[in-house]
């Protein structure tokens, strides 16, 4: 009984231990949300804030822009968001027409504005290159749609993501020392029979 507990709670520390590690989050609620915290694009973390008043100006290369949207477009995608929060307001939702974008984030600064754009499956898109800039704000008419919504991506990097807390590495410590036993155990007490 002993020897399943502490293999339980190994499982359970690497669990939890993978879940801190790892992906991103998304900041409010799936149907309502105001930002994505973990989005990495290039090899640098990003928490990505949506505004309906203002552009960023971190991506602002026609390179760096795509991969910022394309990125930012995964990581709606994993989580999978479906609304956004325009400004705290309730939740705008981006998947209510099927095929067509209500709804958009410009991931790039005023100057580059690549877009991620919902839609039908998946449900954002990355990749969209803007040529006439539209105001952020919802809810505002869109092409094809009676109400849409435009934010702007606000991109903060995060610069201590790549060292994880001693909390966490303790906790993996712990969830790989707990298998190990129960392993070690579990071999003790189960050997082949040989002789036969």
């Amino acid at each position: 009984m002993r020897k399943q507990l502490v293999g339980a709670l190994g499982a359970a520390s690497l669990t939890v231990c993978g879940a801190a590690l790892a992906g991103p989050t998304v900041v409010g609620t799936k149907t309502n949300a105001s930002g994505i915290d973990g989005v990495v694009v290039n090899s640098v973390t990003y928490d990505v804030t949506f505004s309906t008043s203002s552009f960023d100006s971190t991506f602002n290369t026609a390179s760096s822009a795509v991969a910022a949207s394309l990125a930012l477009a995964g990581a709606l995608n994993i989580l999978p968001v479906t609304g956004l929060s325009f400004g705290g307001a309730s939740g705008f939702n981006c998947a209510g027409t099927s095929g067509v974008g209500d709804c958009a984030i410009w991931a790039g600064s005023s100057s580059q504005l690549d877009a991620v754009a919902s839609g039908s499956s998946p449900i954002w898109q990355g990749g969209f290159l803007v040529t006439k800039p539209s105001s952020p704000g919802c809810p505002q008419s869109l092409v094809g749609v009676t109400s849409g919504c435009l934010e702007a991506a606000h991109w903060t990097a995060v610069t201590s993501s790549s060292v994880p807390e001693p909390a966490t590495l303790a906790l993996c410590g712990f969830g790989l020392v707990s298998l190990g036993l129960s392993r070690r155990r579990l071999a003790h007490y189960v050997r082949p029979n040989r002789g036969m």
